[in-house]
């Protein structure tokens, strides 16, 4: 018998389900999402057979399962889920959809600008709030936001509500005149908007207009630092083009410029002027930003001239002033009174030379006043606890005195109310207020005005004060501390006050030392950073020395109140600790734990932090720039704001 080709077929095997089982037990699904369900089906020698699987429920409206076990939970109640093959059934599971999550989207506290112009970053966040039935808040919904006309781009494509049910974004205008809209809806978990939720999706809109407009002062040319000879003046218009009387206007100049006034009103027609426009210090395009509401106007000007910076041999910022030594050794500093030292009650935001013309090797400050070291090796000081009268009469001076005394000196670090200096035979001698022990002489006197060596015979060869104690380093580069430890500033593993110095934590070998208000920080001869004491990025006292691990090598330190700052090889600068008025010079007042970089640019030869603000002096020229607070003209600015970025102190300008 012949066979045809190709025409055989092979032994079949008969598969036959003795038992199918649900591979989950009865659950509890939130309407409009999903969940996978398996099964498992075995022979009837309980080996486990790969079969298709029908699966049924049986109330469709409250959910639906698919060939591929998929359950869409449809609406409130219960139905119960089964499946089957060749004759064998499951035990059922029950399903209950519930509809405890999102009800309603609506858009929270959000009204359209009068006025937008293109690529503005709106104001104000665009915000959803996502509620139950009940009418509460509805936490980590996911909710998507797109644009659909007009171009632009918002913050996040995919926000979770918080608590308060809410999901914001920053929304960015787009290049082009005209209606901007972006939707937002409340998605399922397989990213598709919740067709029952109210009001999904909720749509926001924007429409783009012309509604400033340049009058005068646009495109002038005039030399830096110099007011403008056409005062600026712009116009507000609504959509239909009818001038808006009564609305505040904004008026920002860039490169260190000011306007005389920098927020008015317009008038009945619509027009509004800030005054007088003063160039700032940066030769070339500089600009004037007009703000109402969404829209933005540049208005520019052409600077000339050539600015003359401030170039001292070395620069030291205080508490709310700064000092420099010129060329020539002498002194002039800036800012607050008696700091300033000129013998005036007048703050002064320019350098201003100190009465009597001495001559200075090194020059600190502290919160309250200055200390310098003169050429003949004796120590001036001048402010609030300048403390330069050693029977104690006198505390304030707002001149520089000289200490009556026949030690030679070679460093003087001024705390708040004491003092503490380093003589030529490398001894410290400390005085003032003892309260804490920060004169470090091992007693626990309230006060002592002549100068006295601190306990233990130590030798020292760098020192500085903080508020209320006092940090210095041996000649084999340990760092001992005494005064104040509340906040663990003294490094010692305690937070017990010390009346002598005491070794802090550890053995690290450090090259320089910093105290601050509560603060102090050391340089490793490694060039290694580290911190204790009380910083606002850390949790409660940290008493011994932190290291930052991810910061770069570091060739210079300098520690202010609540911050510090460090030079690398290069000269760029990175700051870290409190930013409340800007003092790190990030762009930001956000506090920052770790080291940041200045921004501007800047190559630095050295830096200094004081208080609230900080100086550096740039890498070649030595031209000094600084930022911060300024209240009152420490950073070499008429103007009491703060300049979260650095910028020169200048002198004028030539032609």
């Amino acid at each position: 018998m012949a066979c045809g080709k190709g025409e055989g077929t092979g032994p079949s095997t008969n598969l036959e389900a003795a038992s199918i089982a649900i591979d989950q037990s009865s659950f509890q699904i939130e309407r409009g999402f999903h969940q996978a369900l398996t099964a498992t089906a075995k022979d009837k020698n309980a080996a486990t057979i790969t079969i298709p699987v029908v699966w049924r429920s049986s109330v469709e409206r409250v959910a639906t399962i698919d060939a591929a076990g998929r359950v869409t939970a449809l609406d409130t109640g219960i139905t119960v889920i089964t499946a089957s093959t060749l004759g064998a059934a499951s035990s059922p599971i029950g399903v209950r959809v519930v509809w405890q999550g999102a009800a309603k989207a609506a858009a929270q506290a959000f009204t359209a600008p009068a006025a937008a112009t293109p690529e503005v970053t709106v104001p104000d966040s665009i915000r959803v709030l996502v509620t139950d039935l009940a009418g509460n808040p509805v936490s980590n919904a996911r909710v998507s936001f797109a644009v659909t006309s007009g171009g632009g781009s918002v913050s996040s494509p995919l926000v979770t509500t918080k608590a308060n049910g809410v999901a914001a974004v920053q929304w960015t205008l787009g290049a082009v005149w005209g209606p901007n809209v972006v939707v937002a809806s409340v998605l399922s978990d397989d990213d598709k908007p919740l067709s029952f939720v109210v009001t999904n999706p909720v749509s926001f809109s924007i429409t783009t207009f012309p509604a400033l407009s340049a009058v005068a002062g646009d495109l002038q040319t005039g030399q830096i630092l110099s007011s403008l000879a056409v005062s600026p003046s712009i116009r507000v218009v609504d959509s239909a083009g009818k001038a808006r009387p009564g609305v505040p206007v904004t008026f920002t100049a860039t490169s260190g410029g000011r306007v005389a006034t920098p927020t008015v009103s317009t008038g009945a027609d619509g027009v509004a002027s800030p005054g007088a426009w003063t160039l700032g210090d940066l030769p070339g395009e500089q600009s004037l930003i007009v703000k109402v509401e969404s829209a933005v106007l540049k208005l520019r000007a052409t600077g000339t001239g050539t600015p003359i910076h401030f170039t001292p041999a070395q620069v030291s910022a205080g508490g709310f002033a700064t000092c420099a030594i010129l060329p020539d050794s002498t002194v002039q500093c800036w800012g607050e009174q008696p700091k300033v030292g000129d013998g005036t009650s007048s703050p002064r935001s320019t350098p201003t030379a100190t009465r009597g013309g001495v001559m200075m090797t090194s020059v600190r400050g502290s919160l309250t006043h200055f200390c310098g070291v003169s050429v003949d090796q004796s120590i001036y000081c001048w402010g609030i606890n300048a403390l330069v009268d050693p029977s104690g009469v006198t505390f304030n001076t707002n001149v520089p005195t000289r200490l009556p005394s026949v030690v030679s000196w070679t460093q003087v670090s001024p705390g708040a109310a004491h003092n503490c200096a380093i003589a030529a035979d490398q001894t410290v001698y400390c005085w003032g207020d003892n309260t804490y022990g920060q004169l470090g002489d091992g007693t626990a006197t309230a006060v002592r005005f002549p100068p006295a060596p601190v306990y233990g015979g130590f030798k020292f060869n760098r020192i500085s004060s903080g508020s209320n104690h006092t940090c210095a380093i041996t000649l084999d580069d340990a760092v001992f501390c005494w005064g104040l430890n509340q906040f663990g500033q003294l490094g010692d593993g305690t937070t017990a006050n010390r009346l002598a110095p005491t070794a802090v934590s550890g053995t690290i070998a450090f090259q320089s030392i910093g105290a601050g208000e509560n603060l102090s920080c050391g340089l490793s001869t490694a060039g290694r950073a580290y911190c204790w004491g009380s910083l606002p990025t850390f949790a409660g006292p940290q008493t011994a020395p932190k290291a930052y691990a991810t910061a770069p090598t570091f060739t210079s330190l300098s520690v202010g109140g609540a911050h510090a700052c460090a030079l690398n090889a290069e000269g760029s600068a990175y700051c870290w600790g409190d930013n409340s008025t800007g003092q790190l010079g990030d762009s930001t007042t956000t506090n920052r734990a770790d080291p940041v970089p200045v921004l501007g640019g800047f190559k630095f030869q050295s830096i200094s932090a004081g208080y609230q603000h900080t100086c550096a002096r740039t890498a070649g020229e030595g031209a000094v720039v600084c930022w911060g607070r300024n209240r009152a003209g420490e950073l070499g600015d008429a103007i009491s704001a703060l300049r979260l970025t650095p910028r020169y102190i200048v002198l004028g300008v030539t032609p």
